[in-house]
């Protein structure tokens, strides 16, 4: 008898994983045939307001964004911003673990605390599932309010699958960081390793409101409580030329936000797609983009993890693409100094993007996530400057180099594939 109650259970979780997987896979090919886009290098201003438009956003002019590589840069500013906090702080983030750099900033927001800082914070049951309960405990002993976004409740299990991804800091509400960075000591130092290459930037002007809003969403569904109080959403002057789109993704039910913003970028590149994402895992729609891209005489380059990728699951699921894109030219590099973790998009030198999604059926169909795209051709500079100086660190890929590929190794790609809305 226990024999066959375990097996119903297995058989019934079995079942439950392959059509959450299923539902998952379909979900995600629903990527948006972009029928019609604003050539970026036509008007780029006419390009960001259907880009905003795509994700139920609005441009949002006067920005000011400085882009800090790696965690020898990026750390320093975050903890310099929550020292100097005045009146609030406001914290989002997937990953939170041991070590020192998360003790650092356990000591930043305590110390805010400490003061008077109002300090929100919310971490993700599922990434910070390895943060030492005692630095939870030491930050609410300081005065920090500390919420978990999701945890597993039998009374609502399905949305367990449903993560927040998003990496948000904002700080007095005028100043904000976005991007790829988690709260970890495998992101320290200079993408040598083991440190992770990784990017992320500061806004300060009115685009802060919109990490703001981001930051409120994530609190709401931890909480069920909605901080609208008129300092976190005051007036913020412009202090810079940069106009920006934020891309708030919620995944409900129709393409995410997130899907629908890639979608508008790869439709809108004329001279250059220049893409470097940690977890690239196409749907056909995307291949299909990409392909039209490069067939209209875009240079589309891809820049991944290469041997230091942390999900070999998820780079076997992404290989399996591989052929289709090559075959038309897109170029596809695997980065080769450490695990590089960025999630950046730069089209014709003018428009770039960066926040926490990947480009995969997860970030699409599954995770609360959040970007910004940018229109500024300086910042655009740096971006393609940097990304030709991790061209140097990486390794081309050419179509012999999956002809080489055993057949172990393609059964498990094929796999992989299959599973890919659950990596």
């Amino acid at each position: 008898m226990m024999v066959l109650t375990v097996a119903a259970v297995v058989l019934l979780a079995l079942g439950v994983f392959i059509y959450v997987t299923l539902a998952v896979n379909f979900e995600a090919d629903r990527a948006d045939a972009t029928v019609s886009a604003p050539r970026c290098s036509d008007d780029p201003v006419a390009f960001m307001r259907a880009l905003a438009g795509s994700a139920s956003q609005q441009p949002i002019t006067g920005n000011e964004i400085t882009l800090y590589y790696n965690g020898d840069q990026i750390f320093p500013a975050m903890l310099g911003a929550i020292n100097a906090a005045h009146t609030s702080v406001h914290f989002s983030t997937f990953v939170f673990e041991a070590g020192k750099i998360p003790d650092a900033f356990a000591a930043a927001f305590s110390a805010a605390a400490a003061r008077g800082v109002e300090v929100r914070i919310v971490l993700d049951r599922r990434g910070c599932r390895s943060i030492p309960r005692t630095l939870v405990a030491s930050m609410r002993h300081s005065g920090c309010r500390v919420a978990w976004f999701r945890g597993f409740h039998w009374y609502d299990w399905t949305r367990y699958n449903h993560r927040n991804h998003r990496k948000l800091l904002v700080v007095d509400g005028d100043t904000a960081f976005t991007g790829g960075v988690g709260i970890s000591d495998q992101w320290a130092g200079n993408a040598a390793p083991p440190g992770w290459r990784d990017t992320h930037v500061r806004i300060r002007g009115p685009g802060a409101l919109a990490v703001q809003a981001a930051f409120v969403d994530n609190w709401n569904e931890a909480t069920g409580e909605l901080p609208a109080d008129g300092s976190y959403f005051k007036n913020i002057p412009e202090v810079g030329g940069t106009l920006v789109c934020a891309v708030q993704s919620n995944p409900v039910n129709a393409t995410s936000a997130a899907q629908r913003s890639m979608a508008v970028l790869i439709a809108g590149a004329t001279k250059t797609l220049w893409i470097t994402n940690a977890y690239f895992v196409p749907t056909p729609p995307f291949v299909r983009a990409l392909r039209a891209a490069k067939e209209r005489g875009v240079d589309v380059k891809i820049l991944l993890p290469g041997p230091y990728q942390d999900q070999p699951a998820v780079a076997r699921a992404g290989r399996r693409t591989w052929k289709h894109l090559l075959a038309a030219g897109v170029e596809l590099y695997l980065y080769q100094r450490t695990m590089i973790h960025c999630k950046t998009v730069v089209i014709d030198g003018v428009v770039t993007s960066i926040g926490s999604i990947n480009f995969d059926p997860r970030s699409f169909a599954l995770n609360a996530e959040f970007g910004i795209v940018a229109l500024e051709p300086a910042l655009a500079a740096e971006f393609q400057k940097a990304f030709t100086s991790d061209l140097a660190s990486a390794k081309r890929i050419l179509p012999e180099d999956l002809q080489g590929l055993s057949l172990g190794n393609r059964i498990l790609d094929v796999l992989c594939y299959w599973i890919r809305g659950q990596l």
